[in-house]
């Protein structure tokens, strides 16, 4: 039966499972051939040595070869830590926004539902996206996109989340919130995206959003707690647009 190549990370895990072998056999045999030449070398050109001295340096080579060679592994090691964190970072980030993304902002929210306190969070939605794309195409479409973000971290607090859940929708939660002041701050928040315009080829465009808002209740899981949000938003856009939303 053939074997199957690898796949996934194990693939790319290869090349450094070889070269980290590779390199400890070169430290294993360089350290073993050169104390063995040393001694024999002494042996050839002085005869009789000093035995303290065939000694010193026979355990003196194989510490400077597996010095260097411990340096080098470490480089690899940190060099792969360095990479797989900044993987790590980038599978936590919205690639076009540069903020949270669903599967970072899930986490978040797991970790915060299994915490004491309140939690409170809003779905933000885009309005007609659609025509934002029709009319400055899929780059101002994306430009949409990353505006909304910019203006969503600018105005809510640092420890706020902050997310791009999917397409035109945005997340954002807060933890031992006031609800009423949470709803005020969204508010906030949503009037500033109307007022400031964003700057395209074509001249300012002036974008709104949608917010629904719901805050966790007793048991309720991350999920539910964001269906309610979504609900709300729903309603919000039912209502007219660029409106805020509570949940029951």
């Amino acid at each position: 039966m053939d074997r199957q190549p690898a796949t996934g990370p194990f693939k790319d895990e290869l090349p450094l499972r070889r070269q980290l072998w590779r390199t400890g056999a070169l430290v294993v045999g360089g350290s073993v051939f050169a104390s063995a030449c040393f001694t024999h070398l002494s042996f050839v050109f002085f005869g009789e040595i000093d035995y303290a001295d065939t000694m010193f340096f026979s355990v003196l080579i194989p510490l400077v070869v597996a010095s260097l060679a411990f340096a080098w592994i470490a480089s690899l090691t940190l060099r792969l830590d360095h990479s797989r964190a900044a993987l790590d970072r980038l599978a936590h980030l919205d690639v076009l926004t540069g903020i949270a993304n669903r599967r970072a902002a899930l986490q978040r929210l797991e970790a915060w539902g299994s915490e004491p306190g309140g939690l409170v969070l809003a779905i933000a939605d885009l309005d007609h996206f659609k025509r934002v794309n029709d009319r400055l195409g899929h780059e101002g479409g994306d430009a949409s996109l990353t505006h909304l973000a910019g203006v969503l971290r600018k105005l809510v607090p640092a420890d706020w989340l902050v997310a791009r859940i999917g397409g035109e929708e945005f997340l954002l939660a807060a933890r031992n919130v006031d609800a009423e002041d949470f709803t005020a701050r969204i508010e906030a928040v949503r009037t500033a995206v109307a007022i400031m315009p964003l700057i395209t080829s074509a001249g300012p465009w002036h974008l709104t959003a949608s917010f629904g808002i719901a805050a966790r209740q007793d048991g309720e899981t991350p999920d539910r707690l964001m269906a309610r949000a979504d609900k709300a938003m729903y309603a919000a856009k039912l209502a007219g647009r660029n409106r805020t939303e509570r949940a029951a």
